[in-house]
C-alpha cells in the first residue's frame, strides 16, 4: 500500500487538487506516483485529460507554468495533447518557451517512429474502427501533418469514408487553420521534370484539379497508379520537420558541421521578418548551398556572383521577369552581389559553374494570389517559384534578406546558405502605411521617397499613401509639394516598384464647405495625379461625411475616375450608411469600430471590404512601448479572424502636430510601423516588439547595429507610461508631453522628486548606450541623422524630468494632512538658477533639433514646429528677456 503525504494547508490558491499541487511545485516523482496508482489505463486517461475550468487539462497546466519534467510525466501517462481547454486552445498551442515546445517535439518524434514501425511490420494502414475512421482520419483530426506524411508514405487511402460518410478529403473533424495552412503549398518537386517527360511517362504523373466545392484550390496528384491529395499535405520524405506556428524543429545534430549548419539556418530563419508562413530546414551536414566569390580589383574588395536562370516552362515569360529582375538588381548590388541575367533553360538543364538561382510563375501551383516557395538545395542551385509577379517581388526580397543575412553575420570564409524552403505568401493583399503631410512635419520628396523604398523592399509594403489637407480658408487648394515634385515621386516610385500603388489623400479642415468649391477641389487634386500611376484614392473622414450628406448621385464622375477609393470611417454613425457606397470603396475603419468581438461581427456583415486603421503611436505620448503595440497586435489578429472581409491594414503615421507635440522623430515611429506590417503579412507570428529591434534597425537603416537605438525608443515608451498614471486622472496623456507643452498644468498629487528621479536615471543609461554605440561603429548619414534625432529625444524627456523634479521640490506640502501633498506651483516660481540653468539646456536641445530637422523637413514648416519650444522657453526666462525669442 503506498500512501502519499502531503502538506494540503501549504497549496495556493490555485492548486485545487493534489496532482495540481505536484505539477506547481515541481514535485516529479509524486506526481509519476500518484498518476500511476491506477491501474486502468483507461481511467489513468481519464483522469489526465480531463478538461477543468479555467485552464484545461493537467496538461495545459503544466504548460502554462513550464514545468518541462511535469509535461514529460504527463505525456508518457497518457495526456493527449490535442485536447482544448474552454478556450478552443491545445496545450500546444499555449507552449511559450522553446523549451517546453521541444518536449512536444520529441513527443510527436516518437508518435511517428511508433507509425513508420507498425507500418513497416504489416500493419494495415487502411484498417477502420468503430467510427469507421482510419489512422489518416484520425491524424488529420489531431492536425498532425508528419504522422499524415508518414501514412500517404505508405499508400494510405484518402478516399475510405468513416461512418459519416467522409473520406480524409472532406472530413469535417480536419481542423479548417491546418487545411487552410497547408493547402497553399503546392509540391512543387516534379516541376524540374516536366519538360523532359516522354508521352508513355505522362500517366506516372498528371495533376488534376478537384472539380467539387469543396475540394476547392487543392490537387489531385496521381504518381504511379496511386491517387492521394496534394493539398500541401503531401511531401516528399519527412525530412522537414516544421511545427504548426512555422517554426523550425530542432532536432539532434550529429557532429560540429551539423551543429554549426542548424544553429545557421536557425539564425537565418529566426531573422526573416515579416515571418513566413511556413518554414523548413534540413541539417544532415552535407546540404549546404556555398556562395561563390568572383575576383575584383577594387581595393582587394571580394564581391559575390550569382547567375540568374529562367524555365522556359514559365507562365509569365523571359522578358517580363527580366524586367522584374532589373528593377531588383540594385538591391542584391547593395547586398554585395553581383547579378548576371542567364537565358531561358529547360527545367533542370542548366549549367552549375556558380551559384544559381532559376525561377518561374506557376500560378497553377498555388492557391493564394502573391505566393511563392524559395528552396535551396544541396546542387549549388536556388530555386523560387511563385504564383504570379507580386509573388516573385516578394520571394526575392526574402532571398535579399537570406543573402544579406548570410554575408554580414558569418565570418569569411565560411558563407554558405543552409538547405531550407520557405513557403509563403500574405495574409491579407493590403498593407499601406499612411504619411501625414498636413501637418508640421513634412519631409522632402527625397526622404519620403527613400523611406518607402525601405518599407516596399524589407517590409512588403504594397500600398503607400501620401495625406494632404485642404484648408477651408485658403482660396486655392494648397499642397506642400511642387507639380513638379509629385510628378517626380510617381515616377520613382513606378519605375522603382511594379508591386507598389501610390494612393494621393485628400482631407478638409471642416464640414462647411460648398458644393462648387468642393467639386472644383477635387478636380484639382485629382488632376495632379497620373491615372497610370494612381489608380486609387484615398477620402478623409470629413470629407467623406460631407459628400454622404450631400447625396452621392453629385459624385458619380469622381466615382468613376477610380478603380479604388479608400473611405475612412472614424464614427459609428458615419458605418451605418456606407451601404450607399458603391462596392469598390474599401472602407478604412478606426480601431474603435473593430475594438471588441462585437464590433468585429458586426462588420464581418458589411457589403464593402474593409482595412482596420492603427496609429503608428498612440496620441498623447511620444514612443509605443511594448504593451501598447501588443495590444494593437492583438486587435489585427482578431480583425483578421473576425472579420472575413478585411482586406488589410493601414498604418497612419500621423504628423507630431496630431498630439500637439512637435517633438516626436520619425524614428520612433519605425518599430510599431515594422511590427505592425509584418502581422499584416503573417498574423500567426508569436513575436514581440522588442524582439523586432535588430530586424528594424536593417530595414530602415541596413544595419542590425543600430538595435540599441529602437531599445531607447522602448525605454522612453515605458518610462512614459509609468509617469503617466501618476500625473494623469483624466485621458491619458504623457507626463513629458505636458511638460512640454504646458508644465503649469501638470498634476502632482500623485507623483514624487523619486519617480522623475528614477525615470531620468533610465534615460540617461539609454542616452549613455548610444553614446557608447558612436564611438564603436562608423555610421552613414542616414544613420547618423537617426542617433541624432533619438539623441535629442532623450535630452528631451530628461529636461523634461528635471523641471518635474524642481516643481516637485517646490510644491512639497510640509503638511500633508491639512491639503494635498504635491502642489503645481508653476515653473515661473522658481528659482532663477533652476530657470537659468533648465533655459540653457533647452537651447543647446533646441539648436541641435533645429540642425536635424531641417535635413529631413521642408524649410517652411520650421517656425510652425519651433512654437513648443519657444513656448516653454518663454515659460523659463525673466520676463525682461522673453522679448528675445520673438524677435529670434
Amino acid at each position: 500500500l503506498f500512501i502519499h503525504i502531503v502538506d494540503f494547508a501549504a497549496m495556493g490558491k490555485t492548486s485545487n487538487t493534489y496532482l495540481e499541487y505536484y505539477i506547481e511545485n515541481n514535485c516529479i516523482d509524486d506526481l509519476r506516483c500518484a498518476v500511476e496508482v491506477d491501474e486502468s489505463v483507461d481511467v489513468r486517461h481519464a483522469v489526465v485529460n480531463k478538461v477543468v475550468a479555467p485552464y484545461g487539462t493537467l496538461l495545459h497546466y503544466a504548460t502554462k507554468l513550464e514545468r518541462i519534467d511535469a509535461v514529460r510525466v504527463l505525456l508518457s501517462e497518457g495526456a493527449d495533447p490535442s485536447v482544448l481547454n474552454e478556450e478552443g486552445f491545445s496545450a500546444f498551442d499555449i507552449a511559450q518557451s522553446k523549451e517546453v515546445k521541444y518536449v512536444y517535439f520529441q513527443y510527436f518524434f516518437e508518435m511517428i517512429a511508433q507509425s513508420k514501425y507498425l507500418c513497416e511490420y504489416g500493419f494495415s494502414v487502411n484498417a477502420q474502427n468503430a467510427s469507421g475512421d482510419t489512422a489518416l482520419h484520425l491524424a488529420l483530426s489531431r492536425d498532425e501533418p508528419d504522422i499524415v506524411q508518414c501514412l500517404l508514405d505508405f499508400k494510405a487511402n484518402v478516399d475510405i469514408k468513416n461512418n459519416a460518410g467522409l473520406d480524409c478529403r472532406r472530413s469535417s473533424s480536419t481542423p479548417s487553420e491546418h487545411k487552410d495552412l497547408f493547402s497553399s503549398f503546392n509540391s512543387l518537386d516534379e516541376v524540374d521534370n516536366v519538360d523532359q517527360q516522354s508521352p508513355s511517362e505522362e500517366h506516372h504523373f498528371a495533376v488534376a484539379a478537384a472539380s467539387s466545392p469543396e475540394a476547392e484550390g487543392r490537387q489531385i496528384v496521381v504518381e504511379n497508379g496511386v491517387t492521394v491529395v496534394n493539398n500541401g499535405l503531401h511531401r516528399r520524405g519527412c525530412d522537414w520537420p516544421v511545427d504548426e506556428s512555422g517554426d523550425v524543429v530542432p532536432d539532434e545534430p550529429h557532429d560540429e558541421q551539423s551543429r554549426r549548419i542548424q544553429y545557421t539556418a536557425w539564425k537565418l530563419l529566426s531573422d526573416l521578418w515579416p515571418e513566413p508562413q511556413l518554414t523548413r530546414v534540413r541539417s544532415d551536414g552535407c546540404a549546404c548551398c556555398c556562395l561563390p566569390e568572383e575576383d575584383s580589383t577594387n581595393h582587394g574588395s571580394q564581391q559575390l556572383l550569382l547567375n540568374v536562370y529562367f524555365y522556359s516552362s514559365s507562365e509569365v515569360g523571359h522578358g517580363p521577369l527580366v524586367d522584374q529582375w532589373q528593377k531588383l538588381v540594385p538591391l542584391f548590388e547593395s547586398c554585395g552581389f553581383q547579378v548576371h541575367l542567364k537565358q531561358a533553360v529547360f527545367n533542370g538543364q542548366f549549367p552549375f559553374e556558380a551559384l544559381a538561382l532559376v525561377c518561374g510563375v506557376y500560378s497553377g501551383r498555388f492557391r493564394r494570389c502573391e505566393s511563392y516557395r524559395l528552396k535551396v538545395d544541396q546542387r549549388r542551385l536556388i530555386e523560387l517559384i511563385s504564383s504570379d509577379l507580386a509573388g516573385f517581388n516578394a520571394g526575392l526580397r526574402t532571398l535579399a534578406q537570406l543573402l544579406v543575412r548570410t554575408t554580414r553575420v558569418e565570418v569569411r570564409p565560411t558563407w554558405s546558405l543552409p538547405r531550407l524552403c520557405v513557403d509563403d505568401f500574405p495574409s491579407r493583399p493590403v498593407r499601406a502605411v499612411l504619411f501625414d503631410l498636413a501637418g508640421c512635419r513634412v519631409p522632402t520628396v527625397q526622404t519620403l521617397h527613400d523611406t518607402a523604398s525601405r518599407l516596399v523592399t524589407w517590409l512588403k509594403l504594397n500600398v503607400l499613401i501620401v495625406h494632404f489637407e485642404w484648408r477651408v480658408q485658403d482660396s486655392n487648394l494648397t499642397l506642400p509639394y511642387t507639380s513638379a515634385e509629385l510628378f517626380h515621386l510617381q515616377t520613382a516610385c513606378g519605375q522603382t516598384f511594379s508591386d507598389l500603388h501610390l494612393v494621393p489623400s485628400l482631407e478638409v479642415n471642416c464640414e462647411e464647405i460648398g458644393h462648387q468649391r468642393c467639386t472644383a477641389m477635387l478636380s484639382q487634386f485629382s488632376s495632379l495625379f497620373s491615372s497610370e500611376t494612381s489608380d486609387s484614392v484615398h477620402i478623409g473622414s470629413n470629407l467623406c461625411r460631407w459628400m454622404l450628406s450631400k447625396g452621392l448621385s453629385n459624385w458619380q464622375w469622381f466615382f468613376e475616375k477610380f478603380r479604388r477609393i479608400f473611405w475612412s470611417v472614424s464614427e459609428h454613425a458615419d458605418l451605418e450608411k456606407v451601404h450607399q457606397l458603391p462596392l469598390h470603396c474599401v472602407l478604412m475603419l478606426d480601431k474603435r469600430l473593430m475594438d471588441t468581438d462585437q464590433k468585429r461581427a458586426a462588420v464581418g456583415l458589411l457589403d464593402h471590404s474593409v482595412c482596420l486603421c492603427l496609429n503608428a503611436g498612440e496620441p498623447g505620448f511620444l514612443a509605443d512601448s511594448v504593451g501598447s503595440m501588443t495590444s494593437d497586435g492583438e486587435l489585427i489578429c482578431s480583425a483578421f479572424n473576425t472579420a472575413q472581409n478585411c482586406v488589410g491594414l493601414v498604418v497612419c503615421d500621423w504628423s507630431g502636430c496630431a498630439i500637439g507635440c512637435s517633438a516626436v522623430a520619425p524614428t520612433l515611429r519605425y518599430l510599431p510601423t515594422a511590427y505592425f506590417l509584418g502581422l499584416a503579412w503573417n498574423g500567426r507570428q508569436g513575436r514581440t516588439p522588442d524582439q523586432l529591434t535588430e530586424a528594424t534597425a536593417h530595414a530602415f537603416f541596413g544595419s542590425t547595429e543600430l538595435a540599441p537605438l529602437f531599445q531607447a525608443a522602448l525605454t522612453v515608451g515605458n518610462v512614459e507610461r509609468a509617469l503617466s498614471p501618476l500625473s494623469s486622472k483624466a485621458a491619458p496623456v504623457s507626463a513629458f508631453v505636458q511638460i512640454l507643452l504646458n508644465a503649469d498644468s501638470l498634476d502632482l498629487d500623485n507623483v514624487s522628486f523619486r519617480s522623475f528621479k528614477k525615470a531620468r536615471i533610465e534615460l540617461q543609461a539609454s542616452l549613455a548606450e548610444l553614446e557608447n554605440l558612436k564611438t564603436r561603429c562608423d555610421f552613414n548619414n542616414d544613420q547618423t541623422l537617426a542617433l541624432l534625432e533619438m539623441e535629442v529625444v532623450l535630452e528631451l524627456t530628461i529636461l523634461a524630468c528635471r523641471i518635474g523634479q524642481s516643481l516637485c521640490m517646490l510644491g512639497t506640502n510640509p503638511l500633508p494632512k491639512y491639503g494635498c501633498q504635491m502642489i503645481n506651483v508653476g515653473i515661473s516660481n522658481l528659482s532663477p538658477t533652476a530657470r537659468t540653468d533648465l533655459a540653457n539646456r533647452l537651447l543647446e536641445i533646441k539648436s541641435r533639433f533645429q540642425h536635424v530637422w531641417l535635413c529631413r523637413n521642408l524649410h517652411s514648416t520650421l517656425p510652425e514646429v519651433m512654437k513648443m519650444f519657444n513656448n516653454l522657453l518663454h515659460s523659463l526666462l525673466p520676463s525682461s528677456m522673453r522679448k528675445f525669442i520673438h524677435s529670434e
